[in-house]
């Protein structure tokens, strides 16, 4: 999703056809116009395959069989045309009429740094101040987006989150809770993501005009699943592509890349933020193939079956027991697991699949997907995973430094707070203190869980 929009939200529509009308189309109507825009883009296509692949023309080497050939090209690039005019058409008029939702509710988490370290539990909603006061100004905003027939509330939404303020401290995470319109059909629920991500994005404006000091959009991770991820895309479209980074887990392939590949303007694309990486679990199916980021993750391929999800006593930890769902909701599982930095999720750039398997990457570049990632490498990364949790080998050996040298500052930077606030508080005796201690001991017993 790459194009510009204003900064005001409410007055905020896109002009899709800035340039559709010129002077030899001025009077024809503007569906007339776009369906003749693709009739001459298939042909277009359809004569460049049927020049490429199948000889010069007609008479060319390939015969009678050619022939046959080539008119069978011709006819699905027509057919290919056809699908993407209706799929752009039916997302453009949702993007077009998309408006703020207070419906949308952010619930969120975090770990209070006053409260002896415990988790804390608040809500955000459009045109409700009240939650905004209980965001901590000096942490980041995570924000995940869930799919298509999901909720906030749902157990492994909530053990996500609770994942994530586990493994990294830093942030204040939030789910996006837009399940009263995921719960719909499926083409329903798709064109209501860009109602989603102007929300979305409303509420990261809102919350810079209330502390302009402390609050910026460059501050902020967006992770989506399968729907969420196209939702997050446009949120970040919005905000100018200024956002920290995108996490996208499977985007959805289903028109948006299948039947046809549609525009980068209606989905996910490496424009919408400083950082776009996605994991591709079901690509072809549920999920889709297309490169989507600035790094694109293929476990296994990135296409179903996923490992994991090839016999019935695997699928204990999915959602369901279809193996290409079940490879769809492994991206969920996956970046949950990859938020433990003893089991790193690390790929080998690589042409595709079929090299890696050969051993033709083994000494090219590697890159780490998910919230631990440097946020500096670019291209196709692929690797594969084990059939049982953790999925991955437990890494033993720290890979990169950096990663351990920004943990050990942010945990001084804690530590040198909290222990600023005790001596303010000395008062209170050492009883404080030793609740503290006990909460950390506690926080670090539940950490050995995930391991």
């Amino acid at each position: 999703m790459s194009r510009s929009v204003p900064s005001s939200l409410n007055s905020y529509r896109r002009n899709s056809n800035n340039n559709s009308n010129n002077n030899n189309n001025s009077n024809k109507p503007k569906d007339r116009v776009d369906k003749e825009a693709y009739k001459n883009r298939g042909i277009e296509e359809s004569n460049s395959l049927y020049n490429g692949k199948c000889g010069s023309g007609p008479a060319g080497p390939a015969g009678p069989a050619g022939n046959g050939v080539d008119a069978h090209l011709h006819k699905w690039g027509l057919m290919m045309n056809t699908f993407r005019y209706l799929q752009e058409r039916m997302l453009r008029n949702s993007l077009e009429r998309a408006v703020l939702n207070h419906g949308i509710v952010f619930e969120c988490r975090a770990i209070s740094d006053m409260d002896f370290g415990e988790e804390v539990h608040f809500n955000l909603q459009l045109g409700d101040l009240r939650g905004f006061r209980m965001l901590d100004a000096h942490k980041k905003l995570a924000l995940f987006l869930h799919g298509w027939n999901d909720q906030g509330s749902k157990d492994w939404v909530q053990e996500l989150l609770r994942t994530w303020t586990l493994f990294d401290e830093s942030y204040n995470v939030c789910v996006v809770d837009w399940g009263h319109l995921s719960q719909m059909d499926y083409k329903t629920a798709s064109m209501s993501i860009f109602d989603v991500g102007l929300t979305v994005a409303g509420i990261i404006m809102a919350l810079e005009e209330l502390r302009p000091r402390h609050f910026q959009r460059s501050n902020v991770t967006l992770a989506g699943y399968s729907l969420g991820a196209h939702a997050a895309g446009y949120a970040g479209s919005v905000l100018g592509g200024e956002v920290e980074q995108i996490i996208g887990l499977d985007p959805a392939g289903p028109l948006f890349s299948l039947p046809a590949e549609v525009s980068p303007e209606y989905r996910l694309d490496q424009t919408d933020a400083q950082f776009v990486q996605v994991l591709h679990t079901s690509g072809g199916t549920l999920g889709t193939s297309l490169k989507c980021g600035h790094a694109d993750f293929y476990p296994n391929g990135g296409k179903a079956p996923q490992s994991n999800c090839k016999m019935f006593m695997h699928l204990r930890d999915m959602q369901n027991t279809n193996p290409i769902a079940c490879s769809h909701s492994s991206a969920a599982i996956f970046f949950k697991q990859s938020m433990n930095p003893q089991f790193p999720f690390v790929g080998y750039q690589c042409g595709s699949y079929r090299e890696f398997v050969a051993g033709k990457c083994s000494s090219n570049r590697r890159a780490r997907f998910g919230i631990h990632s440097l946020r500096k490498a670019q291209g196709n990364f692929y690797f594969n995973t084990e059939p049982n949790r953790p999925y991955v080998q437990r890494q033993r050996q720290r890979l990169w430094p950096a990663v351990g040298r920004q943990a050990a500052t942010g945990q001084r930077q804690r530590l040198i707070r909290s222990s600023g606030r005790q001596m303010g508080v000395a008062v209170r005796g050492v009883s404080r203190l030793r609740q503290r201690l006990w909460m950390r001991n506690w926080r670090q017993r539940d950490r050995f869980r995930f391991l």
